[in-house]
């Protein structure tokens, strides 16, 4: 069978293969309620739904209700709170919004798409396609603290992947991908070329090729806590103290404290440590 890969996927096994098999192999379920990824959630679905109203509806008044409709209280510390951050979400949209004509019609949104080669297979949902000049171009929306530079848009294995799922899959030309930062307002956009793009599937390949010999080995040998962590090792950072399985990893635990639910988006409570 073909390796099934995803940018979520490949993010995953370059941030840790630890979590990856967590994640993944061992379908370990340690998740628990993150606020940043409610508020996140509720600016793309409220982004989705946008698009979704006829023209004539498209009014900044309906931008609260779009924003309710995909809003959870999970992960935040209280009412007060997530009342907070959801007046800020309906804030930053009504901001984006206000500078895309209400007429704008994306070629589409959270667009599921997938291509596949000789040894693998990559899919994933890209959050909008744009149309122009004949061209499809990659949109992907962000809403966390930090605006994106431009290396990081180039350098974006997934961005690269969603260009090559539309020029596979939908067979069109597309080589503009673009992070919008939507509470800043900053949209950074990269133009790929047919060989940017066969370097970044050449990267993904090699990936793809590490990630099935891992797991194959992992199948055919005797599972054992020792072989585990010779093959999918610990990868420690400072994202350890917002992963899922901060609980059963110790090496996360070494690395720093176990984040508050809410503190990706309000800040660090106290020192870090290490």
């Amino acid at each position: 069978m073909l390796l099934k890969l995803s940018p979520t996927k490949v993010g995953t096994w370059q941030d840790c293969p630890r979590k990856y098999f967590l994640t993944y192999i061992a379908k370990e379920r340690h998740g628990r309620s993150w606020a940043h990824l409610s508020y996140g959630n509720a600016v793309h679905g409220a982004l989705r739904e946008w698009f979704d109203l006829p023209v004539e509806q498209r009014t900044a008044d309906r931008i609260p209700a779009l924003v309710d409709g995909a809003w959870t209280d999970a992960g935040f510390l209280d009412e007060n709170q997530a009342a907070k951050w959801r007046a800020h979400a309906v804030q930053i949209v009504r901001d984006y919004l206000a500078g895309v004509p209400s007429s704008f019609e994306p070629m589409s949104t959270e667009r599921s798409l997938a291509f596949k080669t000789e040894t693998f297979i990559v899919e994933g949902r890209i959050d909008r396609l744009d149309e122009r000049d004949g061209e499809v171009s990659v949109v992907d929306y962000k809403t966390g603290r930090s605006a994106p530079a431009e290396d990081e848009v180039r350098g974006s294995a997934a961005l690269a992947m969603y260009a090559l799922m539309v020029q596979r899959t939908l067979n069109r030309p597309c080589f503009d991908v673009a992070l919008h930062h939507v509470p800043s307002g900053s949209q950074v956009t990269w133009r790929h070329t047919p060989r940017t793009l066969e370097r970044h599937l050449d990267r993904i390949g090699g990936l793809a090729t590490d990630i099935a010999r891992v797991q194959d080995t992992w199948e055919s040998t005797e599972q054992s806590e020792e072989i585990r962590d010779e093959l999918f090792p610990a990868r420690p950072s400072a994202l350890c103290g917002y992963c899922d399985y901060w609980d059963i990893c110790p090496s996360g635990q070494q690395q720093t404290r176990r984040r508050e639910s809410w503190e990706a988006l309000e800040g660090p409570t106290s020192q870090e440590v290490t």
